[in-house]
């Protein structure tokens, strides 16, 4: 496949977001998609345990491997539901993009600049 832009992406989710094309339905499928976000990046330590999840406060001086809280590496079934689970994400912000008429190479373009002018500053 070649590259895939965000403009492509936009415009074949126009094609296919026919049940939810009302905004309303989609930032409900936006909330629905991120909760299952979550609840798959849980499961990874609870239920597979491919991961270990630490949730403890972070000092400025610890290093950046240390700042995820992450230790371990995705199995490939956890990774795949993962990527399953963002990927339906990125069809309904795709979706909501459509719906505002926005682009999303726009947004993505104006967040860079937002980054790189604050740097680590942003604080997200």
């Amino acid at each position: 496949m070649p590259d895939l832009k965000s403009e492509d992406f936009q415009k074949k989710v126009s094609h296919l977001i026919i049940r939810n094309q009302n905004v309303v339905d989609i930032l409900t499928k936006c909330q629905s998609a991120c909760s299952k976000i979550c609840r798959s990046s849980i499961k990874t330590a609870t239920g597979c345990g491919c991961l270990e999840i630490n949730a403890t406060k972070k000092l400025a001086s610890v290093s950046s491997d240390e700042m995820t809280g992450i230790s371990g590496t995705l199995c490939p079934e956890c990774r795949e539901i993962i990527e399953n689970e963002i990927g339906e994400m990125l069809f309904y912000i795709a979706g909501l993009c459509n719906a505002f008429g926005l682009s999303m190479r726009d947004i993505m373009k104006k967040e860079i600049k937002n980054i790189e002018v604050l740097g680590k500053y942003s604080l997200r």
